[in-house]
């Protein structure tokens, strides 16, 4: 009888080191795939242009901000909070989602097209004030194993606080350097 007592002691002790083993095994490797991403800046052209930095922290999750010219206000600074996943199965293509914020410090532009009988017209009016704006940003990262450059394109719309009814997109292509 304790024999027997002994033989399950044995193998269930067997059985717990060898799930240890694996679930230890198991999280090495993730640790491995999930170490810090670095720090990238880089140029942005679109809506808005100008240089662009991502600041990653966690496994999925960045501050990607953005500083330059645009149609919103120039010079304009925005700061998005983005969701990074890999829905291509990919370690080379990523998609990345978030909210933003748009501030813009000086002079931009409301553009407006008129559809009134025999008086169409597109017209275009400088607003010189402060504006602040909410964005919902969708992009698309492609990250090429042999290089440490990060190729982006990305969309989303725009709403400015101050200007009430005026929903704008903005889209953008870029390139960033992984330092």
């Amino acid at each position: 009888m304790d024999m027997r007592k002994s033989q399950k002691v044995t193998s269930s002790g067997s059985i717990v080191v060898l799930l240890a083993c694996i679930l230890l095994g198991i999280g090495k490797v993730q640790a491995q795939s999930l170490t810090p991403r670095v720090i990238s800046v880089g140029g942005v052209f679109g809506d808005p242009s100008g240089i662009t930095m991502r600041i990653p922290f966690g496994i999925s999750r960045a501050f990607d901000i953005g500083f330059g010219p645009d149609y919103f206000g120039s010079p304009r600074l925005q700061v998005d909070y983005v969701w990074v996943f890999h829905a291509f199965k990919s370690n080379v293509f990523s998609e990345y989602w978030g909210p933003g914020l748009a501030v813009a410090f000086a002079k931009g532009i409301n553009s407006f097209y008129t559809n009134e009988p025999m008086k169409e017209h597109f017209a275009a009016t400088e607003d010189n004030s402060f504006q602040i704006g909410g964005r919902a940003i969708f992009g698309l990262s492609i990250t090429p194993k042999a290089v440490p450059f990060e190729f982006f394109v990305e969309t989303g719309p725009l709403l400015p606080v101050s200007r009430v009814f005026d929903l704008d997109f903005d889209g953008a292509v870029g390139v960033r350097y992984k330092l």
